[in-house]
């Protein structure tokens, strides 16, 4: 849980993201500008209104502004008509790219990406190796800090289409629950999917054995365990 500090220190845009994904796993998935401002008021009080305010046109995909972002992390917020909004989904809206005439900053390979976890994992304490049975509902690596605490990892490729996403997460969940020969499961999911999962879904899991972490796109991938 965030501490009062953690919050100061915080940017807007990040805050009103954080805000934005509150209110969709809340059921909420339209929301006002006003919305917006007040969640993140909630949580630190000491913003100015007005500039969250004008930071929500700088986050959203389809905004006229000339200073709008570019940056992937911070393009967050969809318009769907004047001060109603959602959250940006490329399946839905349109890939990024339509909206600000670049290439997404990331090309990292699946392959490359499972390097990146097993650093992640073994930076943590864990032994881990690629799992490379064939066998079906498997995870695709183990991680071990003691012969008792076994946990598989499942790794939601971020390249992929969010409706292939979608499916490689439904089969990560329904494998995870069935099989039983590890302590823990861990399934590795995107930002842009974990945030559209309900967190009454996400809690459930977590009684079953079953923790959603986060793999984040930034100018590499970064893991949120």
């Amino acid at each position: 849980m965030s501490t009062e500090e953690d919050i100061e220190k915080k940017p807007n845009w990040l805050l009103l993201k954080e805000a934005a994904e509150t209110l969709y796993r809340s059921g909420k998935t339209t929301f006002t500008r006003q919305d917006l401002t007040a969640e993140v008021l909630k949580r630190d009080p000491s913003r100015s209104e007005m500039s969250l305010d004008f930071e929500i046109d700088l986050v959203t995909v389809n905004s006229g502004s000339r200073e709008r972002y570019r940056d992937p992390e911070k393009l967050f917020l969809y318009r769907i008509e004047r001060g109603k909004y959602t959250l940006y989904n490329p399946e839905e809206h349109g890939e990024l790219e339509k909206y600000i005439g670049s290439q997404r900053l990331l090309t990292v390979s699946r392959k490359e990406l499972i390097e990146e976890v097993l650093q992640v994992l073994e930076k943590q304490g864990y032994d881990v190796a690629i799992n490379k049975t064939t066998k079906p509902i498997e995870p695709d690596i183990i991680a071990e800090k003691s012969e008792e605490e076994v946990s598989g990892i499942w790794v939601i490729d971020p390249a992929l289409p969010l409706s292939a996403q979608y499916r490689q997460l439904a089969y990560a969940i329904g494998s995870s629950l069935l099989n039983k020969n590890y302590k823990e499961h861990i399934i590795l999911v995107p930002g842009e999917l974990y945030k559209r999962v309900p967190q009454e879904i996400v809690e459930t899991l977590k009684s079953n054995s079953v923790r959603l972490a986060i793999i984040r796109e930034e100018r590499k991938y970064s893991i949120q365990m």
